[in-house]
């Protein structure tokens, strides 16, 4: 349960768009407690505070064990030992239960020995006495509170019921003091019950402000069918880059800001929109763009040799701007020299006589095509002129090993209809790995860094390089594009 302390005197419509960042992305939340926290840590939202409804047994199960009991002596509600099966069967026909009248005491009775937890307690749990014949399904007497002997990974055994998700949030949105709760749209039919609890135990209205939550394409959004995959083992756990949890993206390499930015620019809308990812990454890479540094790499395997007969064989470097568009991030240093590496596919068609732009270096002349690949620098070569525009690396000894991850969709269909199983639509080629040979300056970086490997695209840094036998590993960020930015297509569809 999430508090978010909002001024007196800003305006709902201010304090609905002061907390909608934190609403929205909230929907791609995962139910593990640790992973709450970490989430918040990621995202900077200033001071907010972490509660558990567990928090509030005590006053379950004082206070508001006497406002239940009110209830019972006030045939607001009453104790049930009907089957589960039987029950949901009576929902639906809107049949009464045969206790819906029992006496109060009998019922009260009942109540306290569902709470000890004794055996003959299980079967009983406390349905709120509401109608039975309403068109609206919550309101045909629903559960309040039933007995769960599990030991709470919080409060251990001292409990040994439990109120129900619909019982507890109106009861504790009135006495944090929320002002309006802010729900999707699929608990419309639930709003009736949760004013009608608040009526019934004599609390402080809450105002509810309903949204539609958010749904991508190639993509399950449900907290049950995402622990399918983890628990199945089709991914490495909640903070995969696969998945649509905000330690997912955020390891993927989501920016915060454009994150919250996308988010805001969705508005509390209550239609139903079923998202493309790209536009979700293409927000992103406006803000990355501003800031990640510039390298290269080259394919370990599908790369050729171009020898520059009349470069210096020694130990020279050229300077170059980390970011060409603001120099205020300084330069590196790249090493140049007589041999050199190219990707492979930019060497096809390739001719004699023909000028190549080698990125950052300059313009050189093809001379052999045929026995290896050879060329001349021409210092004052007309780069505009060159048709091809290539990746290159000094072929030298502190070049570094490099594993390039990228991902595509858990689901293979577009958009899952309401009969579909999700189990049948399942991709079975979502990661594939690329090894590379990198700049030496990508040594320097740490993990959580955000970089461009030139004419590839843009990278994540999830393990920082330790040595050979541990390389580098950068995960691909989308960018919003159908395709690559450069003829060097990855081994996944670019999405």
């Amino acid at each position: 349960m999430i508090q978010i302390p909002v001024k007196r005197r800003m305006s709902f419509k201010q304090a609905l768009l002061k907390i909608w960042p934190k609403l929205v992305s909230s929907l791609m939340l995962s139910l593990s407690h640790r992973t709450i926290s970490r989430r918040f840590e990621t995202m900077p939202f200033g001071e907010c505070l972490l509660y558990y409804f567990s928090d509030y047994m005590l006053n379950f199960v004082t206070n508001l064990c006497y406002s239940d009991s009110r209830m019972i002596e006030n045939r607001l509600a009453y104790m049930d030992d009907t089957p589960q099966e039987v029950m949901q069967k009576e929902r639906m026909d809107r049949v009464n239960s045969k206790h819906r009248d029992d006496p109060p005491s009998e019922a009260l009775e009942k109540f306290h020995l569902m709470c000890s937890g004794k055996e003959e307690g299980k079967p009983w749990c406390l349905r709120a006495k509401i109608d039975m014949t309403s068109d609206n399904g919550t309101l045909r007497d629903p559960v309040l509170y039933r007995q769960n002997t599990t030991p709470h990974h919080r409060s251990g055994t001292k409990y040994k019921a439990y109120p129900t998700y619909d019982l507890a949030c109106p009861i504790v949105d009135s006495i944090e003091g929320v002002t309006h709760a802010l729900r999707t749209t699929e608990y419309d039919d639930r709003n009736a019950q949760f004013f009608w609890i608040q009526r019934a135990l004599g609390l402080r209205r809450v105002r509810i402000q309903t949204f539609a939550r958010m749904n991508f394409m190639y993509t399950v959004m449900s907290k049950r069918k995402l622990t399918w995959f983890v628990e199945t083992g089709r991914v490495t756990g909640w903070d995969d880059p696969r998945f649509p949890t905000v330690r997912g993206v955020s390891r993927r390499g989501i920016d915060v800001g454009a994150l919250k930015r996308f988010m805001c620019s969705q508005g509390a809308s209550r239609r139903v929109v079923n998202m493309e990812w790209s536009k979700f990454w293409a927000e992103n890479k406006k803000e990355i763009d501003k800031y990640a540094k510039r390298f290269m790499a080259i394919d370990k395997v599908d790369h050729v040799a171009l020898t520059i007969t009349n470069a210096d064989d020694g130990m020279n470097f050229l300077s170059t701007d980390y970011l060409p568009k603001d120099p205020s991030f300084g330069k590196r240093l790249v090493r140049i020299g007589k041999r050199v590496l190219l990707e492979k596919v930019d060497t096809d068609g390739m001719e004699v006589g023909e000028n190549i732009v080698l990125t950052r270096w300059g313009v050189v002349q093809i001379t052999q095509i045929e026995g290896g690949l050879e060329g001349i620098f021409v210092p004052d070569g007309d780069v505009k002129a060159a048709k091809r525009k290539v990746s290159w690396l000094a072929d030298a000894s502190e070049n570094i090993s490099v594993i390039l991850s990228e991902f595509d969709n858990l689901i293979s269909k577009e958009k899952l209809e309401e009969d579909d199983k999700f189990e049948d639509f399942i991709n079975p080629d979502t990661q594939a790995e690329t090894e590379v040979i990198g700049d030496v300056g990508l040594k320097t970086l740490k993990e959580h860094d955000i970089i461009q490997l030139e004419r590839r695209g843009f990278y994540r840094v999830d393990r920082a390089y330790v040595n050979e036998g541990k390389p580098l590993i950068l995960f691909m960020i989308p960018d919003g594009k159908k395709k690559a930015m450069s003829g060097l297509d990855g081994k996944l569809a670019h999405r």
